[in-house]
């Protein structure tokens, strides 16, 4: 038996065989509003900080974790950020690349490193974090602070559940 929530996310679509079917409403679907959000946002970021910083804006989230956590491993830096640690790794490779972080040996794996930003990564993230704001602002317009809270915890909400499915 359906419940009311999944008469809110489906909707009735006709097929190409002239039969009727169910199918997600894409205009109701939370998961869906956030995955297209996301991605939308991440496209712009990343095309607006690479015209006008010369890099990603995964790359940037880079700089921001080693702005706050230097002499990380790409094994605590993984988990931080989100992504998987093959996607960290380059990204750190791009910025060890531009001279704006570098990685000292941890123990005797070579392939163990600590990544910390050089001064160019520090002097780079200054300058972008005014940037970043004044993006994040234009995004927000029109939500009160209460809204974005709010926003804020439900999207850790969100998270939890994520954390709490099985695979």
């Amino acid at each position: 038996m359906a419940d009311a929530l999944d008469e809110f996310f489906v909707e009735d679509v006709d097929r190409s065989d002239g039969s009727g079917s169910k199918s997600l409403n894409l205009d109701n679907n939370p998961t869906v509003l956030l995955v297209w959000a996301a991605n939308s946002f991440n496209r712009s970021a990343s095309r607006h900080y690479q015209n006008k910083f010369g890099i990603s804006a995964m790359e940037w989230r880079m700089l921001v974790m080693l702005c706050k956590e230097p002499d990380v491993p790409v094994t605590a830096a993984s988990p931080a950020v989100g992504y998987d640690k093959g996607a960290v790794s380059r990204a750190l490779s791009k910025l060890e690349k531009l001279g704006l972080a570098e990685a000292i040996a941890n123990g005797t794996n070579p392939r163990s490193r600590l990544w910390h930003l050089t001064p160019e990564g520090y002097e780079l993230h200054d300058r972008m974090l005014e940037d970043v704001l004044a993006r994040q602002k234009q995004v927000l317009s029109g939500f009160t602070p209460r809204e974005i809270k709010k926003f804020n915890e439900m999207l850790r909400r969100f998270r939890e559940n994520l954390d709490g499915l099985s695979e």
